[in-house]
């Protein structure tokens, strides 16, 4: 199967993981002190977030907006990893899009994790790469070619050149290897696959919003994640708790292996929040005790417990 697929790779590459079925499929963690810098500024991700689906195209925008949480708060970097789409197969050393989320197959993941990052994006106008500014602006002025004689043999607006001088950006593939074969340079650069996301969630039940609000008044920050082990993340400076907020008894227990085994992966610590006094082998706080403690008592909670 393809889940076995990828976690026999992430196995030989030294990472642990976890499994989940929600927003993501397996969560897997390496040190980064075992990562080597690339000449590009970029290193291998030390922690994955990877949902799998032989076809790419039923990730639904629910599960992507969760991962993007989740790879805020965690520092990961989210993946869909599959095998197609509806109307073709996953290319080699491509990366396709879904909500955000960059696509590839079992392939493209193990070169990432091998040190070598796609140059390639597939959106639905075509195929698009990342050149380097600063080389291209280097390479356009060695070749003794102004903005416009550029783009006139390429076949773009001087305003186009000169963006891409400017900044980073994407441009059709074709375009980018015509102005490789006319500077005769090398400009397209490895694609930067991680992300900087911005969604957030809100809470669910009036019992969510309370407990938020509890957490807020002792200065604690708060986001809600679903499809996830657990509900809610509270964090304060470098202190983080994953939360389990829950009113059924049910749930927490169906939710307690995997709270458990994604807390001790990410090294971060877990409470379970909820109505009534119950033991389920975590930290866990009641909503009236809660409301009359502070950081220092939960800090306290988590360190002897």
């Amino acid at each position: 199967m393809l889940l076995q697929e990828i976690e026999g790779v992430l196995t030989e590459r030294g990472f642990d993981y976890c499994e989940y079925s929600g927003c993501f499929d397996i969560a897997a963690r390496k040190e980064r002190k075992t990562f080597a810098e690339r000449p590009s500024g970029q290193r291998q991700p030390s922690m994955l977030l990877i949902k799998v689906l032989s076809n790419i195209d039923s990730f639904q925008e629910e599960q992507a907006r969760n991962l993007k949480i989740l790879s805020r708060e965690l520092d990961a970097r989210s993946l869909l990893v599959g095998l197609h789409t509806r109307r073709e197969a996953l290319s080699d050393n491509i990366v396709y899009d879904r909500f955000d989320i960059p696509a590839l197959n079992p392939r493209t993941l193990e070169s990432i994790l091998n040190g070598l990052f796609p140059e390639i994006y597939r959106f639905r106008g075509g195929l698009f790469v990342e050149i380097s500014p600063e080389t291209l602006r280097d390479a356009r002025q060695n070749a003794g070619l102004s903005q416009s004689e550029l783009a006139s043999r390429v076949g773009v607006t001087k305003k186009s050149i000169y963006e891409h001088e400017s900044r980073k950006l994407k441009i059709m593939y074709k375009n980018a290897l015509k102005i490789e074969r006319i500077l005769k340079t090398k400009i397209i650069t490895p694609l930067d696959i991680s992300f900087s996301y911005e969604t957030e969630a809100v809470p669910r039940s009036d019992f969510e919003t309370k407990i938020s609000r509890n957490f807020r008044k002792i200065g604690f920050d708060t986001d809600f994640v679903y499809q996830s082990p657990f509900n809610m993340i509270a964090k304060e400076k470098k202190f983080m708790l994953l939360s389990d907020v829950e009113e059924s008894k049910k749930q927490i227990q169906k939710n307690i292996p995997y709270i458990s085994g994604f807390s001790r992966l990410v090294g971060k610590s877990a409470v379970i929040i909820t109505k009534e006094e119950f033991n389920f082998g975590i930290p866990t706080i009641r909503e009236d005790e809660l409301a009359s403690m502070q950081q220092r008592d939960i800090k306290r909670l988590i360190k002897n417990w």
